[in-house]
């Protein structure tokens, strides 16, 4: 018969230890098909929807992968526009997002703004973005350039640097010259 005894001291041996700290590369949160909504005065001011998250409590910013819509609602509640991307980036201290790739805005009259990224800044309730942008009203006429700024409902917007095509049924510019012809030969010395 063999007998084994063991004991230990508690200064002897200690439980493994584990680490629960977050590095900042890492999220610590993670979801899909997540949906957020902001607020202000008692009112809901946009709603954000996407199917992947993942937050960075450390760093301060949320991520938004794929599938980005965020609805707004105007001073009354109601409805004013849809804002969608394939990504996004939400600042958690001031709440404004940064949204990429595909980026369309449309206003519940008609109006679509497109671009590769643009900022909701939510303190002020507006939109705006340094890349190129085109914006199409609802009369047909489009207009491009860079730099855009915007209520979020694209009622009162600004390009810094416009490009105008519009049909000419819709603008027609006064001070223009009449149509240029193009030169043609005459019957002069047998040419």
């Amino acid at each position: 018969m063999i007998v084994l005894c063991c004991s230990c001291s508690s200064g002897d041996l200690e439980p493994p230890r584990t680490s629960t700290t977050i590095s900042k590369n890492e999220p610590s949160q993670s979801g899909s098909n997540t949906r957020v909504s902001f607020s202000s005065d008692g009112m809901v001011r946009a709603v954000l929807n996407a199917r992947g998250v993942r937050i960075y409590d450390e760093s301060h910013f949320t991520l938004l992968d794929s599938a980005v819509s965020v609805d707004f609602f105007d001073k009354e509640n109601k409805h004013s526009s849809i804002l969608t991307s394939q990504r996004a980036q939400i600042n958690d201290l001031n709440k404004n997002m940064t949204a990429y790739d595909s980026v369309r805005v449309a206003s519940d009259v008609g109006t679509l703004v497109e671009t590769d990224s643009l900022v909701w800044d939510n303190t002020n309730k507006e939109i705006r973005s340094d890349a190129f942008v085109k914006i199409t009203e609802p009369n047909g006429r489009i207009t491009r350039g860079h730099g855009f700024v915007s209520d979020q409902e694209l009622q009162n917007y600004h390009i810094l640097r416009p490009i105008i095509d519009a049909p000419t049924s819709v603008y027609q510019n006064p001070n223009s010259s009449p149509g240029l012809s193009t030169p043609f030969k005459t019957g002069m010395g047998g040419q």
